[in-house]
């Protein structure tokens, strides 16, 4: 960047100045509190990749997307446009590049000591929106969604793509891609799936007494319920079921190296095995629904939490599956070597009651 910092904003003027000196700021934002205006703080702030494609890897680059999107902030603000003024400090750091926004209505008369979340909120998609128009254009376009044009791009759209981005961010969600071991991730992320999750979760969450939440102390009629949402993850996401499938197949080969005798027994005790650890995955859902209702009072604002744990809960399930099918292949390979019998009899024994829960 030319200069590691910046200060650019617009006082008493009708265009943008140029600041070289931070007091000259202080001297005005503490004018302002002393007439009683209420200063609003902002920041924007971009991953370094994101800005060098962006091309906003320069103070005059920042200035111009100051430019273009500052009456954002102003209009959900609901400031007019005469009375509103800002002052912006734009940073160079190793990780990112971000701007401080200053901001207030220097006609304001009475005191404003609370500001509406949603005021926040909508900002924030809306510069979402304009700054990030093509990139989720094109992730509706992947997603088959019928969006032409920026005016079409929703809220929705808009939380759907942050969510993946951050789930492709994931470290491990890079390895298992890298892997092709997510090759249904849109079945993963299906809205209507993590909907019916969140549904279903808030269902069962009403059937439980307040208390300890345990699988083993659940009514039988509540574990019913329970096992049925089971069910319906493992039917409904292929990527999950793919690999519960191939970690069962690694298990029974396993047992077949020690005995080809009951091997279905063996077959129904891993499927339970597994059945349990999302049974407890589920009751965590219940859990952080509690949660969320003790610290929030908007619905809206649980739901679009929980959904986001469902998101990180499911690809959970994925990295785990993905990790104990890989052991018990490493596994499957020793004994397939110049083990003796009873060599491969105490590899097996060992290895077959290991906990799985977690």
């Amino acid at each position: 960047m030319e200069h590691r910092t910046g200060l650019i904003g617009k006082i008493a003027t009708t265009d943008i100045l140029h600041f070289e000196d931070s007091k000259d700021i202080a001297k005005v934002v503490l004018e302002n509190t002393k007439k009683g205006i209420t200063i609003y703080e902002g920041v924007i702030s971009i991953k370094k990749e994101t800005t060098k494609k962006l091309e906003l890897e320069t103070l005059i680059a920042w200035e111009r997307y100051i430019r273009k999107h500052i009456n954002t902030i102003r209009e959900e603000n609901n400031i007019k446009r005469e009375n509103f003024e800002f002052i912006c400090a734009v940073h160079e750091k190793d990780i990112n590049y971000h701007t401080h926004i200053l901001f207030w209505d220097k006609a304001q008369k009475i005191e404003k000591n609370f500001l509406q979340p949603k005021v926040p909120n909508n900002i924030r998609k809306r510069l979402i929106k304009d700054t990030f128009s093509e990139e989720i254009l094109e992730y509706a376009k992947e997603k088959d969604l019928a969006v032409k044009n920026v005016r079409e791009i929703t809220d929705k759209l808009v939380n759907d793509f942050l969510d993946d981005i951050k789930l492709l961010n994931n470290k491990n969600y890079i390895k298992l891609k890298e892997k092709v071991i997510l090759k249904n991730i849109n079945t993963k992320l299906d809205s209507d799936f993590i909907k019916h999750i969140f549904n279903e979760s808030y269902r069962i969450k009403q059937l439980i007494p307040k208390g300890r939440i345990s699988y083993q102390l659940l009514e039988p009629k509540v574990k019913e319920e329970v096992d049925r949402l089971v069910s319906y993850v493992l039917e409904n996401n292929r990527d999950i079921k793919s690999l519960v499938d191939d970690y069962i197949k690694a298990k029974l080969n396993i047992a077949s190296f020690y005995s080809d005798k009951e091997l279905d027994k063996q077959e129904e005790k891993y499927t339970k095995e597994i059945e349990k650890i999302i049974a407890n995955k589920i009751l965590g859902i219940v859990k952080s629904i509690n949660r969320l209702e003790n610290e929030y009072k908007k619905q809206e604002t649980i739901e679009s939490k929980q959904k986001e744990l469902i998101k990180q809960i499911i690809f959970d399930l994925i990295s785990l599956f993905y990790s104990k099918q890989e052991d018990e292949r490493k596994i499957y390979n020793i004994m397939k070597g110049e083990l003796s019998k009873d060599a491969r009899k105490e590899l097996y024994l060992k290895n077959q009651d290991k906990g799985y829960e977690r």
